[in-house]
C-alpha cells in the first residue's frame, strides 16, 4: 500500500463511558418499578457495558449469587432481591473506581 492512499482512521474523541452508565442506570431505575423481567436484563446489560476489572468480578458475584445470565423467567420477589444485591454489588465497585458519587475537592493556598 502506498502512502497516498493510505487513510489515518483516529477517532476524534473517546467514547463517554460515564455519559453510558449514567443513562442505562436512569433506565434500570424506571425499569425496577415497571417491568421486573426488563430491570433484571438491565442490571446485566449495565455489568457488560463496565470496565472489563469490573465486568469480571460482577459477573463472578453473579454466579456466586445464584444467578444465571439470561434466565429471567419467574422473577419473584426473592429473586429480584438478589439482582438488587448484584446490583449494589456493581454500584460498590463503580464508586470504589470513582465512576460514581465522585467527589470534587478543592485546594487552597495560603
Amino acid at each position: 500500500m502506498d502512502e497516498e492512499n493510505y487513510l489515518d482512521e483516529n477517532f476524534k474523541s473517546q467514547l463517554d463511558a460515564e455519559s453510558l452508565l449514567v443513562t442505562h442506570m436512569n433506565r434500570l431505575a424506571i425499569f425496577r418499578d415497571m417491568d421486573k423481567t426488563r430491570y433484571c436484563s438491565s442490571i446485566e446489560t449495565l455489568v457488560l457495558m463496565c470496565p472489563r476489572n469490573i465486568r469480571e468480578k460482577a459477573f463472578s458475584k453473579l454466579v456466586e449469587l445464584g444467578l444465571q445470565r439470561n434466565e429471567y423467567g419467574g422473577i419473584t420477589s426473592d429473586k429480584m432481591t438478589v439482582y438488587d444485591d448484584l446490583l449494589v454489588y456493581v454500584c460498590e465497585q463503580l464508586e470504589k473506581h470513582k465512576m460514581i458519587w465522585k467527589k470534587r475537592t478543592m485546594k487552597t493556598y495560603e
